[in-house]
């Protein structure tokens, strides 16, 4: 869910799972971005959010696959956070949701895809401004939200 919710994973939200000793797990790093592999809905497959935490050892789950970034001199992995939820990026993934009734994404077709990015310069700069708007919003969210609960305590107030 952390995956579907959020654009950046949310490291006060990851779950405990228990590997046996014979498993073999995929350690998430920072910069992995993570994709939904299945879902009841083909726009929901291949939904991604990046990991930018230093939590370790952070493990994959077998929901989701994950993409590392091996040259960060050409990625700027918290570019990709907003990057991967653009209507381009989407359109390009959802030809490969294959079903009917339950929606896979097969890693492989997805590997194979050619994605375009800009200098890692203009990454900083896009991201340092979308990042700047989302932080407004989240703010404003949280006074609105505040402001809907001072509204109902007043009100209970009024009606005693």
């Amino acid at each position: 869910m952390n995956v579907y919710q959020n654009q950046i994973i949310d490291t006060t939200d990851v779950g405990l799972v228990k590997i046996n000793e014979t498993e073999q797990q995929s350690v998430v790093r920072y910069g992995d971005i993570l994709f939904t592999l299945s879902s009841e809905t083909p726009n929901e497959v291949g939904m991604g959010a990046v990991y930018l935490g230093d939590t370790y050892p952070l493990y994959l789950n077998s929901f989701c696959f994950g993409v590392r970034i091996i040259d960060e001199s050409k990625i700027f992995p918290p570019f990709l956070a907003y990057y991967i939820s653009t209507k381009s990026f989407r359109k390009a993934v959802f030809p490969l949701a294959q079903g009917s009734t339950r929606f896979n994404l097969q890693k492989s077709d997805f590997m194979k895809k050619m994605f375009l990015f800009p200098k890692v310069e203009k990454q900083n700069k896009i991201y340092t401004t979308l990042k700047a708007y989302s932080d407004k919003l989240s703010i404003e969210k949280r006074i609105a939200k505040l402001l809907c609960e001072q509204k109902s305590f007043l009100l209970r107030q009024l009606f005693i």
